[in-house]
């Protein structure tokens, strides 16, 4: 019968191997405030003006298109 630490190194030996054989994942950094453009429609909340003027969260979620900009806010 196997050791336990055999085991644990055994094991982490089988995670690595298959969380480095081919699962990567790419990521890409975007600075904070900088536009992006949307790759895929978006379901989300936005701020709207009510009837006075001011702004508001909307009730419901709208789709925004893929290629719209998704701009930060003013400071």
């Amino acid at each position: 019968m196997p050791s336990l630490r055999t085991s644990f190194v055994t094991s982490f030996v089988i995670a690595l191997t298959l969380t480095s054989a081919g699962c990567a994942t790419r990521v890409i950094l975007v600075p904070n405030g900088d536009p992006v453009r949307l790759a895929e429609p978006v379901r989300a909340r936005v701020w709207v003006p009510d009837a006075s003027g001011q702004i508001i969260q909307s009730q419901n979620r709208v789709v925004i298109p893929a290629g719209w900009y998704a701009l930060p806010r003013n400071k």
